[in-house]
């Protein structure tokens, strides 16, 4: 298969939603992953063609299940039935879905510490903005907490081509979850976002894969082409243009990166799934193990870096702990770019991050501060990450304050109210 054929099959796959979270499948602004070689990676094409979108729904999706199957080398455990949903079902879902995974203090939280650290607008609703994004994003998602599988239905045909596509990655999910239980995976935990993201990535670049194995083999020149408008949809793109680069970045990060990890897992197990199977086992730890596939199979594990408790009441009286996380690469390279560093600066400077660790701090009359610990794997790599800092220290918006001692690998950044006090705690 010509690259130009994967890099389109790649831009129609990811019209999927996700496992777990739903969030956005939007096509890949970069060329599909390759081989070493340079050359693309060609799924197998002898699978049956599916039937027309005519035809009787139970027969259609009972046909995708046999085909996914046994691409994936996986057999279902349980029978979970599709549900057909138009767009006005859906966003009622997903607000039923995102009330169920966020509790209104923890999406308080969450806006407190994106506002602060610019990722969001300040006062902006978290929630309001994820519906305003996934709405015209999301073509179906699978709930492991539930058992239940959606494909959204925009064109008007139940088993059109796009739906097709949605339901062969939705139930590659289902596949996941009775294999290897992606209840079990760390996908949602408040205080570990990069484990959490990079987690998703294997969820997600699987199930990409899948679907582009399904694609090829099974959808037509016009089929195709029919996927590829969808993905094109005007509105779409402008609600996905218009998101906060966090929110655009974070959503298309599991599919682009997550399906570039998998690429170099199965070429790394000779063309089968063995390796992806393992990595389910032993799932990445980090962003950093997924956007640099080789520091996963090498297994460079993220450095334990921590915050001694008790930094709260060091900041002054009136101060308390909300929460704490660990951003990652990822987040701190869109961080930077959010501030003023170029995209390429950014992402020069997130690399050679060896962990990180914050604090969200609140007090009384409403200030919020955070204070970061962040190590690197080299002194020279702090250095690099410290100067791109001299450069978001120059917008206004940054409203922090850096430590950084020259010949050490680590890096302290105080932002929001009180940010000096927050630093002299940090470095005490």
């Amino acid at each position: 298969m010509s690259s130009n054929r994967l890099a389109a099959l790649v831009a129609v796959a990811a019209l999927a939603a996700a496992a777990c979270n739903p969030t956005p499948s939007t096509a890949p602004a970069s060329p599909s992953p390759t081989s070493g070689s340079g050359e693309s990676v060609a799924p197998p094409t002898s699978l049956p063609a599916s039937p027309a979108a005519t035809q009787d729904t139970t027969g259609v999706y009972s046909l995708i299940r046999d085909q996914v199957a046994a691409i994936r080398g996986l057999e279902p455990t349980a029978d979970v039935e599709p549900v057909t949903i138009d767009e006005t079902q859906l966003a009622e879902n997903l607000e039923v879905e995102i009330d169920a995974q966020q509790t209104p203090e923890e999406m308080a939280i969450s806006e407190d510490l994106l506002g602060a650290l610019g990722l969001i607008p300040e006062d902006a609703s978290i929630k309001e903005l994820t519906l305003d994004l996934l709405a015209g994003q999301v073509a179906g998602y699978y709930s492991p907490e539930r058992d239940e599988l959606f494909v959204v239905s925009r064109t008007g045909q139940t088993v059109g081509p796009v739906e097709r596509a949605t339901y062969a990655h939705e139930f590659t999910h289902q596949l996941q979850d009775q294999t290897y239980d992606l209840g079990s995976l760390d996908t949602t935990a408040v205080d570990q976002s990069d484990r959490a993201l990079a987690q998703l990535a294997l969820i997600e670049g699987d199930a990409t894969w899948v679907q582009l194995e399904w694609l090829q083999a099974n959808l037509t020149p016009e089929e195709l082409g029919e996927l590829l408008a969808a993905a094109l949809d005007p509105e779409a793109l402008e609600a996905l243009n218009n998101a906060p680069a966090y929110l655009r970045e974070t959503s298309l990060f599991p599919y682009q990166d997550g399906l570039a990890l998998v690429q170099r897992l199965i070429l790394e197990g000779g063309g089968g799934y063995d390796a992806v199977d393992a990595a389910f086992d032993d799932p990445p730890d980090s962003t950093e193990q997924v956007l640099h596939p080789t520091k996963y199979v090498q297994r460079e594990e993220p450095i334990d870096v921590r915050i001694p408790s008790g930094i709260a009441g060091e900041v002054g009286d009136g101060w308390t702990e909300a929460v704490r996380d660990t951003l990652g690469e990822l987040i701190l390279r869109i961080w930077l770019t959010e501030h003023d560093v170029s995209p390429e600066g950014a992402r020069r400077a997130a690399e050679g991050w060896g962990g990180d660790r914050l604090v969200l701090l609140r007090a009384g009359d409403g200030s919020v501060a955070i204070g970061l610990k962040t190590t690197w794997d080299t002194a020279d790599d702090a250095l690099e990450f410290a100067t791109a800092l001299l450069v978001a220290d120059q917008d206004p918006a940054f409203n922090g304050e850096v430590f950084h001692r020259g010949g050490t690998s680590d890096v302290l950044v105080a932002i929001g109210d009180d940010a000096a006090a927050v630093l002299a705690a940090l470095r005490n």
